[in-house]
This record gives structure tokens, C-alpha cells and sequence, in this order.
């Protein structure tokens, strides 16, 4: 297809396709002459994961950049490791901070990891993002008590080990995208529940109707 059919396939406006051919988001079509090129459904799911990391996953185009070499990557390959790919993903994914990571204090964030007793690496990624927002929830007063770290903790350790066991299971020629989906849309996925959870239980307290505990989704 044309770089126009690509476009409208797409539901993208031409110049943002051309302006990820230029910026490496997308990769060159075949060309067909001196200024056109062919295109096909590679392109296509191209465009559709690099749109859904943007606008649902909130990620930057440098983060983009990275998740898309860490698909391309050898150790994407289909005899990777399950947890290797994982790994690699969630680096590439890491949230971006306006701090230098290097200067933000994360012993904060050190000793939560380690009261839970989570295997964390001294220098994950990970760590200034907690500490951040454990230092935005102390200045105004907020900070999480024992036991709200303890539902936090608990809630996040299940989704992981699902996470995880997704990935593992999955076919190793589709793992990495797997993970990357993981990594980033399902944040925004989770984070979408937990607030429409917290608006379930508001309307439940209003009408006195007791929360139940959702372990399971039923079948359709």
C-alpha cells in the first residue's frame, strides 16, 4: 500500500506517518522509485503499537524508541528466556523523571522494597519513581500508613505474578510484545480499574450496599 492507504488504515494524518519514517518509529517501506515506497501490515501494526504506547501507555518518543529496540533486540528472539524479555521491556519502560535519577535520594524507596521483602536491584529504575511519589504523599501529609502500604503491596504483587505468568506462557515469538503490553498499557489499565473500583465502592457506601472482594472474573 501507499504511504496515503497507510495512512487512512492507520486513522493517522500523513505527516505524523512521515514523521515517524524520519524519526526511526516507523521502518522504511520498499521503495519503489527515488520518493515512493510500498508499505504493508508490518508498517501497519507498527503504526497501531507505536499510537497505543503513546496515547494510552503515556509513554515519550524516547521511551518508544527503546521499547522498539528492545523488541528488535537479539534477546527478543524466539529462544530468549521468558524472564529475560520481561526484564528487558520493563527497562526499556522505566518511567521518566524530570530529576536526574542520579541525584534523587531513593533510601525511602529502598526500605519499603525491603520491610516487603522484594529481591530489587540496588539501581533499579523503578526506585526514584517510588521515592518521588513517597516524597509528594509526605509533604502534604499523606504519607501511606503500615497498612495501606501492606493492601498497595499485596494488590501489586498479584497483578505481577500475572504479569509474569502472562508472559512466560505466552509463544516465544510474540513474548516480547507481550511484555511490552504489560509493561506500559496495562498500567494505564490498572490504573483505569482502580478508580472506577473507587468509584464503586463510593456508590456502594452511599447506598449501604457492602463492597464485595472480586479474586475472580466469571466466564461469559
Amino acid at each position: 500500500m501507499r504511504i496515503s492507504q497507510l495512512s487512512q488504515a492507520a486513522d493517522l494524518p500523513v505527516g505524523t506517518v512521515k514523521f515517524y519514517l524520519r524519526t526511526g518509529l516507523l521502518h522504511p517501506g520498499r521503495a519503489t522509485s527515488a520518493t515512493q515506497a510500498i508499505y504493508d501490515e508490518s508498517h501497519l501494526e507498527r503504526l497501531r503499537l507505536v499510537r497505543a504506547l503513546l496515547e494510552t501507555g503515556k509513554l515519550s518518543h524516547a521511551e518508544i524508541q527503546r521499547v522498539l529496540a528492545a523488541l528488535a533486540a537479539p534477546q527478543a528472539s524466539p529462544d530468549a528466556a521468558p524472564l529475560d524479555t520481561i526484564e528487558m521491556v520493563s527497562l526499556a519502560t522505566a518511567e521518566s523523571t524530570d530529576v536526574d535519577a542520579a541525584h534523587i535520594d531513593v533510601a525511602a524507596a529502598r526500605e519499603v522494597v525491603e520491610q516487603l521483602g522484594w529481591s530489587i536491584s540496588e539501581h533499579s529504575p523503578h526506585l526514584p519513581a517510588l521515592a518521588n511519589a513517597l516524597a509528594a504523599l509526605q509533604s502534604i501529609g499523606v504519607a501511606p500508613t503500615a497498612e495501606r502500604m501492606r493492601v498497595y503491596a499485596e494488590a501489586a504483587s498479584h497483578v505481577a505474578r500475572n504479569d509474569v505468568a502472562t508472559v512466560t506462557e505466552a509463544e516465544p515469538a510474540v513474548r516480547a510484545l507481550v511484555a511490552a503490553a504489560g509493561t506500559a498499557l496495562y498500567d494505564a489499565f490498572f490504573t483505569a480499574l482502580r478508580r472506577l473500583a473507587v468509584e464503586n465502592q463510593i456508590a456502594r457506601q452511599r447506598t449501604r450496599v457492602p463492597g464485595q472482594r472480586v479474586t475472580t472474573i466469571p466466564s461469559a
